[in-house]
């Protein structure tokens, strides 16, 4: 009679496909990781109006606490600056995690703002999508 070897790799062990356990593991995270996803996405359209994805521009943009309603046709940078009678500068941000778009205006002066009745900070606000494309938002509603 001969014996039979049976091959058995470097560690010892015989070669078998993952537990049963593993791999519902692996999938109980993975469906934790994508409800996680959607709560994240649905909680970030709920506050900024948008998808946090960088195609995604949002309805509106709260800047200066006021709401600018939008979006527009894509400008140059150059032409925001002609219509707003001075350079466009950045203002802020909207969205979280280095999600979302930086916030452009021509922010009026305090000193200017504060007189009877007051005026809002900028009539017109600009999101900058890509390199010299940026998107205007108008102001919603009286000064």
């Amino acid at each position: 009679m001969s014996e039979q070897i049976t091959p058995r790799n470097v560690s010892g062990r015989s070669r078998a496909r993952p537990p049963r356990r593993l791999v519902g593991l692996l999938a109980a995270l993975l469906v934790f990781l994508l409800v996680v996803v959607v709560l994240f996405a649905g909680w970030y359209r709920a506050s900024f109006h948008a998808w946090p994805w960088p195609s995604s521009l949002p309805d509106r943009v709260t800047y200066c606490d006021r709401d600018y309603n939008g979006p527009g046709r894509p400008v140059l940078r150059a032409e925001a600056g002609v219509r707003e009678r001075g350079a466009i500068r950045h203002v802020g941000r909207i969205g979280v995690l280095g999600l979302g778009q930086v916030i452009y205006a021509a922010p009026v002066s305090e000193q200017a703002r504060a007189g009877n009745p007051p005026i809002p900070c900028a009539m017109v606000v600009y999101l900058r999508t890509s390199h010299d494309r940026y998107v205007p938002y108008v102001l919603s509603g009286g000064p």
